[in-house]
């Protein structure tokens, strides 16, 4: 469930960067920022739960090659929206500098990839899906 945040969070930064390069409006600008901030945090957060999920995954799974891209793909994607949100500055300028909206768009295409190999562990693999042997259902 924590994998949604980071998601929505950035998408709505590269979303407010974009919108903030027509619109050159401080809202855009602080709203992009703070959803880079709130991204960031929240991806910290789903990085750790993801690391437990991996660590849980057999050493024979036909996933585990796929949870290894995840989870590089994610790692990646974290650490450029977290470049991304230093070069916003603070306060965030308006609007955002081309070298901070183009951090922001290679972090939401990294995002991209993550997030489409997290889709095929869940819906190719099962990944997450299925109760433990032994445990309840």
């Amino acid at each position: 469930m924590l994998v949604h945040f980071p998601i929505v969070f950035w998408s709505c930064a590269f979303a407010a960067d974009v919108v903030g390069q027509f619109t050159r409006t401080s809202l855009a600008a602080e709203v992009g920022f703070g959803t880079l901030a709130l991204g960031c945090v929240s991806g910290l957060l789903a990085m750790i739960a993801g690391v437990f999920d991996l660590v849980d995954l057999p050493k024979d799974s036909p996933a585990r090659d796929t949870a290894v891209m995840h989870l590089m793909a994610m790692c990646c994607a974290w650490l450029i929206f977290l470049v991304a949100l230093a070069l916003h500055g603070f306060p965030p300028t308006t609007p955002v500098s081309t070298v901070a909206l183009i951090a922001s768009v290679a972090g939401f295409l990294t995002m991209a990839y993550g997030a489409w190999l997290g889709g095929k562990l869940v819906y190719e693999f099962g990944v997450g899906t299925r109760p433990k042997a032994g445990g309840r259902s």
